[in-house]
């Protein structure tokens, strides 16, 4: 792989690995794709391994092994429903998932090979849901966990208006704190301390939960932050936009297409920016600018069916050659 092109992983109806172009933004594919669908993924801290979730009403887990010959190692139950989020323990040790539809959170062991070795622990989110928006709040939904250190993760709960930090011991959850916020926000994701509300769309900045609302009215799906921490992005579906937030007061916000109208992931590759357009079959690429923050679209980076999830990876080693039998 040319040194000058970032790896990144597309999670859709079929999972790739691609390389990122600096100069074009173009996603050019390094290996046949994986038949397995990936809504979201996470990496390995130290393996070359990613971990996927399908969102399945009978969920799953695929291992991946993501080099330029990419292959799936291994796919097991995720132990309940419509698994939409996961996170890997910062010392490779354990993979949290959460099931949005059942509720809950599952934990597995890793090996020393990152091969998943057995549930330590299946974990009921406490509570019942908020009940603001009935269809969608009537009981818990994990949305997202995120590690905040080595052993303290927080479950961000649409169902519940609730954002739950865990600690993290022997396999073991334990919840140590939950912070409340404003009723019928349906928290989705967070990205440091901006909190994005899917059904109530804005974006909320902890711990004060001041709340900066969308320009247009949607179902927002993402939020990520740039590299310089000067802005924060977020996807809007419905209106089909990525809006521009910045983290200085007075924060000034300011939307553009996103290119499709159901924007589902955004990530940054260097300075370009990845938007995932189901609705358009494509991934859009846009030009990060420094300091004010401003995108620039450079068109559709890769066609794929249905794309989900968009995980940037370190820099891959080549596997070592299989040996050969006979």
């Amino acid at each position: 792989m040319p040194p000058s092109r970032a790896p990144i992983l597309i999670g859709a109806d079929t999972t790739v690995v691609c390389e990122a172009d600096p100069d074009t933004g173009t996603l050019v594919e390094t290996g046949s794709p994986l038949p397995v669908r990936t809504a979201y993924a996470a990496a390995h801290p130290r393996l070359d391994l990613v971990y996927g979730v399908d969102e399945a009403l009978d969920g799953s887990i695929t291992v991946i092994e993501p080099g330029p010959d990419p292959r799936l190692r291994h796919r097991a139950s995720s132990r309940g429903s419509v698994p939409c989020h996961l996170a890997v323990c910062p010392d490779g040790g354990h993979l949290i998932t959460a099931n949005y539809g059942s509720g809950d959170l599952i934990v597995h062991r890793l090996d020393e090979h990152g091969s998943l070795a057995g549930v330590s622990e299946q974990v009921a989110l406490p509570g019942p849901g908020s009940r603001a928006h009935p269809k969608r709040q009537s009981a818990a939904h994990p949305h997202q966990v995120v590690f905040e250190d080595h052993d303290t993760l927080t479950v961000v709960d649409l169902g519940g208006d609730v954002l739950l930090t865990y600690r993290l011991s022997a396999g073991r959850l334990r919840l140590r704190s939950t912070h409340r916020v404003p009723t019928g926000t349906g928290p989705r994701h967070l990205s440091g301390r901006w909190l994005l509300g899917e059904l109530d769309p804005a974006i909320l900045s902890l711990p004060d939960l001041t709340r900066h609302p969308l320009a247009a009215p949607g179902l927002p799906s993402a939020i990520v932050t740039s590299p310089d921490g000067a802005h924060v992005y977020a996807a809007n579906r419905g209106p089909g936009t990525i809006t521009t937030l910045a983290t200085a007061a007075p924060h000034p916000m300011s939307d553009l297409p996103a290119g499709g109208a159901d924007p589902q992931d955004l990530a940054f590759v260097g300075d370009l920016l990845y938007a995932a357009l189901p609705d358009a079959d494509a991934v859009g690429a846009f030009r990060w600018t420094p300091g004010t923050g401003m995108l620039r679209p450079l068109g559709t980076a890769l066609r794929t069916r249905d794309p989900r999830c968009l995980l940037p990876l370190r820099r891959l080693r080549p596997k070592a050659p299989r040996p050969r039998r006979g």
